[in-house]
C-alpha cells in the first residue's frame, strides 16, 4: 500500500495542532508547514510528523513543499490584519493564499483538499472584510480544476483548551470588574475542537463529503452576553457585564485596534453584525460547553455552581 501523506497549512495554530495529533494516528506521514518551526516543538516529537519551515506565500516554495502529498488541508486564517500587507492582510491570508495552494495542488497532481472557511463567508454580502475574503477563497475553491476533490468547513466559534475565545474573555474579565461588551445580542453556536477534528478527518475518505460545504455548530445557540456570563460563572469571576449601545461599540472597536494584541477591531465588530449560527436543519455537533469549558477555565467549585445554574434553569 502506498504511503499516505497529509500536509497541513496553519498546523501551528489552535485547530492545526489538535488536528495534527489526530491525523498522526491514522496517516503514515503528517507534514506541518510553518514559518517558524519553534512554534510547534511538541509536534516534532511525534515520530511520523514532519515540520517544514516554509513561507507558504512563496508559490514556488509552497509547490515544492506539497510534493508527494495525498491530502492537503488549508487551515490558514486571521481575525485581524497585521502590518505586512503582502502576507497578513485578509485578502492575502485568505483568498490569495488559497489560489496559490490550489495551483500547487494542480502542479503536484493532488486531488484531495480540505479547506477551512467560516460561517457566513460571502464574497459579496459578507458583513466584514474577514467574511468577504473567506467567501472569495470559497469561490476559488469552487472554481478549481475539475480533478480536485474538495470539502469546505464553515464553523462557528471553536472552543477547547487553549482556545482564543473563553480564555481571552476570562483574562479580560479578571482584569475588569465592569466589562463593557460590544454587540451583546450577537448570536454564536460554539463548536468543540474535537468535533471539528472528527468532522475533518472523517471527510477525507468519504465520497459523500466531496464538493460539500459543511457547517459546524455546537448543540446550542447563545448570545454573546450569555457566553460572557457563562465565562464569569464558570471561572468564578466577580465582574458585571454592561452591554454597549451601537455607537459605543463602534467607538470601542476603533480604540481597541490600537491596544497591543488588538483584542477587538472594527472588522470584528462588523463580523458580529451577522449571527454565527448554522442554517435551520443543519446537523449539530454534540459536545456541550459544560462538558469541556469548566475543565480549563473553571474555578475549584465550578461543579457546585454548575448544578445550581442547572437547577435554576429548571425552575
Amino acid at each position: 500500500m502506498p504511503t499516505r501523506r497529509v500536509t497541513i497549512l496553519g498546523g501551528s495554530g489552535f485547530v492545526g495542532s489538535q488536528l495534527t495529533y489526530r491525523l498522526a494516528e491514522t496517516f503514515d506521514e503528517v507534514v506541518v508547514l510553518t514559518r517558524r518551526a519553534q512554534r510547534v516543538r511538541t509536534l516534532r516529537t511525534i515520530i511520523n510528523v514532519q515540520v517544514k519551515e516554509v513561507n507558504v506565500h512563496d508559490a514556488e516554495a509552497l509547490a515544492a513543499a506539497l510534493a508527494g502529498s495525498s491530502v492537503v488541508i488549508n487551515l490558514v486564517g486571521i481575525l485581524n490584519e497585521g502590518s505586512n500587507a503582502s502576507e497578513s492582510s485578509f485578502a492575502s491570508a485568505h483568498s490569495e493564499l488559497t489560489e496559490k495552494v490550489l495551483n500547487a495542488c494542480k502542479v503536484n497532481g493532488i486531488t484531495r483538499y480540505l479547506h477551512m472557511s467560516a460561517l457566513n463567508a460571502d464574497a459579496t454580502g459578507g458583513s466584514s472584510e474577514y467574511l468577504k475574503t473567506k467567501g472569495m477563497a470559497e469561490e476559488k475553491v469552487r472554481q478549481a480544476d475539475a480533478s480536485l476533490q474538495w470539502t469546505m468547513f464553515r464553523p462557528s466559534v471553536i472552543f477547547g483548551k487553549h482556545d482564543a475565545f473563553f480564555n481571552k474573555f476570562a483574562a479580560l474579565l479578571r482584569a475588569m470588574p465592569v466589562f463593557p461588551l460590544a454587540v451583546p445580542d450577537a448570536k454564536l453556536a460554539p463548536v468543540y475542537i474535537g468535533d471539528v477534528c472528527d468532522a475533518m478527518i472523517n471527510s477525507i475518505d468519504d465520497p459523500g463529503a466531496v464538493g460539500a460545504a459543511i457547517e459546524l455548530c455546537g448543540p446550542q445557540d447563545y448570545t454573546l452576553r450569555e457566553l460572557v456570563q457563562y465565562t464569569i460563572d464558570t471561572a468564578g469571576i466577580s465582574s458585571k457585564i454592561i452591554g454597549l449601545p451601537d455607537w459605543a461599540a463602534k467607538l470601542q472597536a476603533r480604540v481597541m485596534e490600537f491596544v497591543p494584541g488588538k483584542p477587538f477591531s472594527r472588522d470584528n465588530y462588523q463580523s458580529l453584525q451577522t449571527d454565527s449560527v448554522c442554517a435551520e436543519g443543519t446537523q449539530r455537533q454534540t459536545t456541550s460547553l459544560d462538558a469541556v469549558v469548566p475543565r480549563y477555565i473553571g474555578a475549584a467549585d465550578w461543579a457546585g455552581r454548575l448544578q445550581k445554574r442547572r437547577a435554576a434553569a429548571r425552575r
